[in-house]
């Protein structure tokens, strides 16, 4: 079982944070593969990608952001975007350390980790040898009146660190009802964004969509057709910006926000899509391959 070889580890933030992180290791490596996590969960989440893609040679890292799962921080709270960012460079460093040249590595950001990878590939794109994009977090599902955009700035400098609701409805998560209630039950789960990580939720988004144009890494998008917590549509617009010839683009009619946690037969699906997009960028040998999956144990803890 590859969840009896995960590591974990801790890893100091240029800020002096605490980040944990998860590892799985390959035993015949081909390439490595770092995940970004959404919002208000942990890397604990993403077990079953380790399951589904380390018999094929992919090493898989997860890290928990900086106010998420077992990293420190206070909970939901950034004081700006850019401490996701260089969080993110470093464990990129951490993971492709030891790693010849020749090794790929790619990025993998599901939300709130889709528009952290994307920003990431803008600020630093020789860093990483391709990207996988899920659900990305680049729009809401909802309409922010400039009334609550002024307000949200205002107490954002008056007082950054106040407490909100993410108002994230773990319902619209997946059509698996035992996903929702293991994410419902999970303690290190948290429902809270404070009012300055909303602001910068905010111009992340701005940023984004102004850099799609000058993105420069191979891209695969992968997208719920039936997202209820992201905007899909911002996201197809995001990607007929990008100017780079490779990349792919998976809409899946009918699927919740989570499509990596969805019903088996969608499940797979998705999986495969991604098995494929990876395989044919690595080296000829034993091919990237998915495994079985049962949803409902897929928390790693």
């Amino acid at each position: 079982m590859v969840s009896s070889e995960q590591t974990s580890g801790r890893f100091e933030s240029r800020d002096g944070t605490t980040l944990f992180f998860r590892a799985f290791p390959a035993g015949q490596e081909r390439a490595r593969l770092v995940i970004a996590h959404g919002l208000g969960e942990h890397s604990g989440r993403y077990g079953h990608l380790a399951e589904h893609l380390v018999p094929g040679g992919l090493s898989i890292w997860a890290m928990d952001h900086r106010g998420h799962g077992q990293s420190g921080g206070r909970r939901g709270h950034i004081r700006t975007f850019d401490e996701y960012l260089n969080d993110l460079y470093d464990f990129v460093v951490l993971c492709k350390k030891n790693a010849s040249r020749e090794k790929k590595c790619f990025l993998l950001g599901h939300s709130l980790g889709g528009l952290m990878v994307l920003l990431f590939a803008g600020l630093y794109p020789k860093a990483v040898d391709g990207l996988i994009v899920s659900s990305p977090a680049l729009g809401l599902n909802m309409a922010i009146s400039r009334i609550k955009r002024w307000f949200g700035s205002l107490m954002s400098n008056l007082r950054p660190t106040l407490l909100l609701s993410n108002e994230l409805d773990p319902a619209w998560l997946s059509h698996d009802k035992g996903v929702v209630q293991a994410y419902r039950e999970d303690p290190l789960v948290h429902g809270r964004i404070s009012v300055r990580w909303f602001a910068e939720f905010l111009s992340a988004m701005e940023k984004a969509a102004m850099m799609a144009p000058h993105l420069e890494v191979p891209v695969l998008m992968q997208v719920a057709g039936n997202d209820h917590l992201v905007d899909a549509t911002v996201a197809r617009g995001f990607f007929e910006s990008l100017s780079i010839r490779d990349k792919t683009l998976h809409i899946y009619d009918g699927l919740y926000h989570e499509i990596y946690n969805e019903l088996e037969t969608d499940r797979k699906r998705v999986i495969q899509d991604l098995t494929t997009w990876i395989e044919s960028r690595l080296p000829s040998g034993s091919p990237v391959r998915a495994g079985h999956f049962d949803p409902a144990h897929s928390n790693m803890g």
